[in-house]
């Protein structure tokens, strides 16, 4: 899509701008509960392996990461999800969410031609970060250069 005019900088400027938008979206949404948070975490699968930064509202979720993939590529991922179960963790259910997300893949090796993906993904696990401390998620994301399963684990402050 943005061929090869689209560098790592400006895909470090475009991530740092749309965080800016996120955090700046969070601050205002309607808190409601009290359930916004931020937290950082360490997001394993068994090739790309990465860091995800995460803003939180009662219902939003919104992350940028950036994953070390085979090749010394990286892949960069912005990401926005509704938290779907918030009515039903009162009840004993597992917290859930599902989104939709974009992913840069930039090949590390000239035979790899760099690409850009969107998708959905769904997870499982702490989304609120309302309170401080360790949390884990379960991710699936359905198609692009990070498709597959991702076990996260961060630090809600």
């Amino acid at each position: 899509m943005f061929g090869r005019y689209w560098t790592t900088g400006a895909t470090i400027v475009v991530i740092a701008a749309l965080l800016g938008c996120a955090s700046t979206a969070c601050a205002q949404y309607g808190r409601g509960s009290g359930s916004s948070g931020s937290a950082v975490s360490f997001a394993y699968t068994g090739d790309e392996n990465g860091w995800r930064l995460e803003f939180t509202t009662d219902k939003l979720i919104f992350d940028a990461g950036w994953f070390n993939a085979d090749f010394d590529s990286d892949i960069y991922a912005l990401e926005v999800g509704i938290k779907a179960s918030d009515e039903v963790s009162d009840y004993g259910g597992v917290p859930f969410a599902a989104g939709v997300g974009g992913y840069r893949f930039e090949a590390g090796v000239p035979e790899i031609e760099d690409e850009t993906d969107f998708s959905f993904w769904a997870g499982a696990g702490d989304f609120t970060h309302d309170k401080k401390g360790v949390f884990y998620q379960y991710r699936y994301i359905f198609s692009g250069p990070l498709s597959g399963s991702q076990g996260l684990i961060g630090w809600a402050f």
